[in-house]
């Protein structure tokens, strides 16, 4: 693994938890100083974080559980590196599960939970007007996690959580294309009106309609990447 790139930022000091850790190592994925297919080891890892290797090992094992890390056959540990239809699968996914706790969220999230859901919609244009990769990104996970979880259905949670682990770097790839997040703030404006209208069958459109045009956005990208290359 190359980690000359990876920032100093990134390190941990050694009473850091895993926790911690695992989050740094996924902001070294998306920054791509940890680039998709590249080796990963425990003591590597830790001494870029700074920390000793029980919770690097941890953090390893946390993204392993994500997806975000993969083991070979022989037991060799690297970045994920999905190919495009492999990602429209877990999006097409997570499409269904959405929509569908966007349908219950109509019906049975309390008024905090939408006021918290609309929180993290104001969070994202606020990154966009200030061009934040990474607050426009946490805020848009926790929009879209905000809204299941206001479903009440501990199955569906469960489910979403594991499907959306494994498309971290395809949703951060695709909020960085030009002009993608004042769309995604449009459609994800639509999806908070109709759950303030309590509008079940709107609310699931909205969002199954958000996740086609991620679907189309990460299509296009592929596409310009082939152009350049």
């Amino acid at each position: 693994m190359n980690t000359k790139n990876i920032p100093r930022s990134a390190r941990l000091t050694r009473s850091s938890l895993s926790e911690r850790a695992a989050t740094s190592l996924r902001k070294l994925i998306l920054r791509n100083a940890l680039p998709p297919g590249s080796p990963v080891t425990e003591r590597e890892i830790s001494e870029q974080l700074g920390i000793s290797r029980t919770p690097a090992r941890e953090a390893i094992r946390t993204l392993i559980g994500e997806g975000l890390i993969v083991v070979s056959d022989t037991g060799r540990l690297s970045i994920a590196n999905p190919d495009l239809e492999a990602v429209v699968n877990l999006v097409q996914v997570l499409r269904v599960l959405e929509g569908l706790g966007s349908e219950l969220a109509a019906q049975n999230a309390s008024d905090a939970e939408l006021n918290a859901i609309e929180q993290s919609h104001l969070k994202m244009a606020e990154a966009v007007a200030d061009s934040s990769d990474f607050k426009y990104f946490d805020a848009n996970i926790a929009f879209h996690r905000a809204i299941v979880a206001a479903s009440h259905n501990p199955a569906l949670v469960q489910a979403h959580k594991f499907i959306d682990d494994q498309l971290y770097q395809a949703r951060f790839r695709s909020s960085r294309k030009q002009g993608r997040r004042e769309i995604a703030i449009e459609e994800h404006d639509r999806i908070t009106r109709a759950l303030r209208a309590r509008d079940g069958e709107e609310a699931r459109l909205a969002m199954t309609d958000h996740h086609a045009s991620t679907i189309r956005n990460l299509r296009a990208i592929e596409e310009e990447s082939k152009s350049e290359n």
